[in-house]
């Protein structure tokens, strides 16, 4: 019931990064921003519970779970953002939920900001 049904990858500034996705595709989509000492599958109980109503998306971090890292070690929130914003237009959504924790809320923050 916890595991996602795809995991699989999208490009962000030349990086690859990992995603998964649990629940029904056509289900309201709901964006998960894990924090600074987890990755995507930290979300898995959640993710299972929400899946019962929503499409659940949540990726890796930039450095994170099975996202490529920089090379330069450079971590900036922005990156982190402009990541977010490549995850939106991958899956094409326009309406959707988002929710972070830690510093996942400092990115879904930040996103809410730029792209209202």
């Amino acid at each position: 019931m916890n595991e996602p049904h795809l995991i699989d990858t999208f490009q962000s500034q030349r990086l690859t990064l990992s995603y998964a996705e649990w629940g029904d595709p056509d289900a309201p989509p709901l964006v998960l921003v894990h924090g600074g000492r987890d990755q995507k599958r930290s979300w898995d109980s959640v993710a299972g519970r929400l899946s019962r109503h929503f499409r659940v998306i949540a990726h890796d971090l930039r450095g994170h779970g099975q996202s490529e890292w920089v090379t330069d070690g450079d971590y900036g929130v922005m990156d982190h953002v402009f990541d977010l914003s490549s995850l939106v237009d991958h899956f094409k959504l326009d309406r959707f939920t988002l929710l972070g924790h830690s510093l996942g809320g400092n990115i879904t923050l930040r996103y809410s900001g730029l792209f209202p």
